[in-house]
């Protein structure tokens, strides 16, 4: 075995040990002096394993989060400099030091500080995405530095693209929305020499993480353990072999169903009294069993993880991943699936709240370093707020979202839909150490031909419904 191998084996085992164990390991490993004005919290349960992968591999970008926009118009860079550093003072955890103290890592809460615009140089607009792409691939110091930065590129006269990157272990999909929202307020308000409307946050995330870390999760436990015990790896077929450690490294396909398409079943799903993400995730198990000849496996559903309204404004890693057990067993009609599907979900829902990290301790997953453990398959149809993200006006300026290609995946597959008036929209993100980007556009396709089968004949069986799945 390699030094990487053992460090990516080490990594994994740690990110499974038992508190005990945990505690005695990192005893071992020491700690950082006091920070004189700071103020330290325990960390949430996804944040500690986040914490572990990032302290074991310093070099791992998988979990840096960016979001960029492109701004035409005269940009007041001191207003924009001013409204980052106003909602880095409002959200503590985007001022927060992760270190270690004595037996368990502690989040360190600092005091304010101004937040630079970091400066990005393309050397025109063909070479801007590979500027940005470099300021998004910068690993952080969550240790010594905040876990936010923020990159300005002027490729022209009026023209400026704003690029926002956080680390996972500070936000989820959410946030993203919250920060941009009290972004567009603050940046206005520095305009207009005003102070900015902005509710005053009930909470702050690390007296949640104090909550979480309180919380007992027993009953949520014995559910998942029954229903996920024994759950198979899914294998699809791979068109190279697998990396004896996963990377990461990821491609992306397209994928777009007008509405004469998706809305067949949808109505399928409203007479079934399901909803249209139990429609979508059912197609999409019926897609992976025909590419991998399975009938049991697992896909993750990233779930928001806020059940308290006072969690809404905040900006924090809330979010958990829920894993439904696919069963396609019996060559079911689509109905049949759906009605399975339906079960696991409302089921699954009851006990949403348990840390997944919780659950993969429970269930001793064996560890493979080669695979993303227990979901190798991630699945979600997005109904977040998105207005504030997604909006056309920045005070005065005219946005857009401009999107940095991506280059990691936290799963081998993962699709991601979102409902339009265009249609269904989505894309399906990719391991590219083990699939080409023909087998991905194949993928895609298949999945689409279940949506238009089982939306004009829901009571196909399963073997008629999608096909083998074309070479």
């Amino acid at each position: 075995m390699t030094s990487a191998e053992r460090r990516a084996a080490l990594i994994e085992k740690l990110a499974g040990l038992p508190p005990e164990r945990r505690a005695a390991l990192l005893r071992s490993l020491g700690g950082a002096s006091r920070d004189p004005g700071g103020q330290e919290w325990p960390l949430s349960p996804g944040q500690e394993r986040l914490w572990f992968l990032s302290r074991f591999d310093p070099g791992d970008t998988g979990y840096n989060t960016p979001w960029c926009m492109r701004l035409r118009g005269p940009l007041d860079v001191d207003a924009l400099t001013a409204a980052f550093t106003r909602i880095v003072e409002r959200h503590e955890v985007l001022r927060t030091r992760f270190r270690l103290r004595g037996d368990a890592p502690v989040q360190v809460v600092l005091p304010p500080e101004p937040v630079p615009l970091e400066r990005i140089a393309p050397s025109g607009e063909a070479d801007l995405d590979r500027a940005l792409k470099e300021f998004v691939e910068r690993p952080f110091d969550l240790e010594n530095a905040p876990p936010l930065r923020v990159g300005l590129a002027v490729p022209g006269e009026d023209d400026a693209v704003v690029c926002i990157v956080l680390h996972h272990i500070v936000m989820d999909g959410w946030s993203l929305d919250v920060l941009l929202r009290e972004l567009t307020e603050c940046y206005a308000a520095g305009r207009e020499g005003r102070e900015p409307e902005l509710p005053e946050l009930p909470t702050q995330y690390p007296r949640f993480a104090v909550q979480e870390r309180r919380r007992d999760h027993t009953q949520g436990l014995e559910h998942w353990t029954s229903r996920l015990a024994g759950a198979p790896t899914l294998d699809l077929p791979a068109d190279r072999p697998r990396p004896a450690r996963w990377s990461g490294r990821g491609g992306r396909e397209e994928l777009l169903l007008p509405p004469e398409e998706i809305t067949p079943l949808e109505k399928v799903a409203r007479k079934r009294r399901c909803t249209s993400f139990m429609a979508l995730a059912a197609a999409y198990q019926a897609t992976l069993a025909s590419a991998s000849g399975q009938t049991d496996f697992c896909v993750g559903v990233p779930v928001a993880g806020r059940p308290r309204s006072e969690l809404a404004p905040l900006i924090g890693y809330f979010g958990n991943t829920m894993v439904l057990r696919a069963d396609l067993s019996g060559d079911p009609s689509f109905h049949e699936l759906l009605d399975r599907v339906r079960e696991a979900t409302l089921a699954g829902m009851r006990h949403a709240e348990v840390p997944f990290e919780h659950v993969l301790a429970a269930l001793r997953v064996p560890r493979d370093i080669s695979r993303p453990p227990l979901c190798q398959a991630m699945f979600n149809l997005h109904n977040l707020p998105k207005d504030d993200l997604l909006g056309t006006r920045f005070a005065d300026l005219d946005r857009e979202v401009y999107v940095v290609p991506p280059s990691h995946t936290k799963a081998e597959i993962s699709m991601d839909l979102w409902r339009g008036p265009e249609g269904l929209g989505g894309v399906l993100d990719y391991s590219s150490d083990l699939f080409a980007p023909a087998t991905a556009r194949r993928l895609v396709g298949a999945f689409a031909e279940v949506v238009r089968r089982a939306g004009a004949d829901p009571d196909l069986p399963l073997s008629a419904l999608g096909g083998p799945f074309p070479k």
